[in-house]
């Protein structure tokens, strides 16, 4: 009994790590960039501002195609099998060949894409170094050290990394032609950081070269592809806004949505994904051993985080117009009634992300990810577009808050008949 008490402390225990962990981390991929955006937008104005982040959304599509959903497939692999060297090599070594393969097919469909694209071919050099990014997000193995829940040191070494970033970009920004710079700056930190992670995991943890396998291969692209397929449309949703202001509206309309949508997007990475990421090998186990008991701390967790994420979409509503004056200034005041409308989403994002993540993932009923992604996609897609014209920027902030309402409803009625059918 005191051995089963102190096995359930010492699992809470490394469970707030993790948490506290990722969250460091999020601090270093997003807080950091929002903190230096008062100095990027004096030095870059709101309409270069608006073109930077045109470029990075665009990028974030290919960026999708490279972690191609092993973030959470290959997590819960490492999870389930940590016990056993073998396997974590054949795990790891799977995992960075095919992202490998995932980025060159990335950078062609880039350069393909400034055939059609005439504001890719404009300004090629600035999609260039955003895409840069990308070859950090192949060998920093996030989801190696989330499926072994060992956190903390690479947590504070992608801080410090982050940080020497942010340190840069402020002493080299000065003028709207160095916005080129910024986005170089901002891909080469996650480049190194990657380089550096990816040798210290294989030194740490003895990951010494595992040759092809096609079974194993084969089977972890085919249990990332239902992942892949919902987090690309989770993404479109999400950032479509972004895509249409930027293809139809000035890069002014751009800067100010983007604005807005920056700071929304760094609580939620600081807040809802370091909770997601660092509950899900949990959840995953649980499910693992019996349905019962997964569904048990599912219930317990959702009502936990439901209760937290609400509070903080309250506190983000009030706090609107004092977090745009600290962290946007100058122009941005048409960014304040935008981040009230935003102030939903950390409650909306972090339920719909549980239902989804923890709920199928954990259950592994991915099949049914992409279905609903594709659902809520389109339907957000089509109300951006028609709403554009006649509401401009609030018509694509109000089409994401309507995007992560339908995804709750749609994932919990999938969720609700799978547990009464037990599928």
């Amino acid at each position: 009994m005191i051995n089963d008490f102190l096995g359930k402390i010492k699992g809470q225990s490394v469970l707030l790590s993790n948490v506290m962990s990722l969250g460091i981390v999020q601090v270093a991929n997003c807080l950091i960039p929002i903190l230096i955006v008062p100095f990027v937008t004096n030095a870059l104005n709101v309409e270069m501002y608006g073109k930077t982040v045109f470029a990075q959304n665009i990028i974030s599509y290919l960026t999708i195609l490279v972690n191609f959903g092993f973030e959470y497939s290959a997590t819960q692999d490492i999870a389930i099998n940590k016990g056993d060297k073998e396997k974590l090599r054949a795990v790891f070594w799977s995992v960075i060949r095919q992202k490998l393969c995932l980025l060159l097919i990335s950078f062609i469909l880039l350069w393909v894409c400034g055939f059609f694209y005439e504001k890719v071919s404009e300004d090629k050099y600035l999609f260039f170094y955003a895409a840069l990014i990308n070859v950090g997000f192949v060998f920093f193995p996030s989801w190696f050290f989330q499926g072994i829940e060992k956190m903390f040191s690479m947590s504070i070494f992608n801080l410090a990394i982050k940080g020497l970033g942010a340190v840069l970009i402020v002493l080299v920004i000065n003028e709207p032609s160095d916005y080129r710079i910024y986005i170089l700056i901002l891909s080469l930190s996650y480049v190194l950081v990657g380089l550096l992670a990816f040798a210290y995991v294989i030194r740490k943890y003895d990951l010494k070269y595992e040759p092809f396998d096609r079974n194993i291969d084969v089977a972890i692209l085919k249990k990332g592809l239902p992942i892949f397929v919902n987090n690309l449309f989770a993404a479109l949703y999400a950032t479509s806004g972004i895509t249409l202001i930027g293809a139809f509206m000035t890069d002014y309309d751009t800067g100010v949505y983007s604005g807005a949508h920056r700071i929304i997007s760094a609580i939620l990475m600081v807040t809802s994904m370091p909770i997601s990421v660092a509950l899900f090998p949990l959840v995953s186990r649980k499910f693992n051993e019996s349905r019962e008991l997964g569904w048990l701390f599912f219930k317990k967790s959702i009502v936990i985080v439901g209760f937290l994420s609400l509070t903080l979409s309250i506190f983000v509503y009030f706090a609107s117009d004092i977090a745009v004056d600290l962290l946007l200034r100058g122009d941005f005041e048409d960014a304040k009634p935008l981040l009230r409308i935003f102030s939903a989403l950390p409650f909306l994002v972090m339920i719909a992300s549980f239902l989804t993540v923890q709920g199928l993932y954990g259950m592994q009923l991915q099949k049914y990810a992409p279905y609903i992604g594709i659902s809520v996609a389109l339907i957000c897609v089509c109300i951006t577009y028609f709403t554009l014209p006649k509401y401009g920027i609030y018509g694509a902030a109000y089409s994401y808050i309507v995007a992560e309402i339908l995804e709750i409803g749609i994932a919990g009625a999938v969720l609700f008949f799978c547990k009464k059918k037990d599928c």
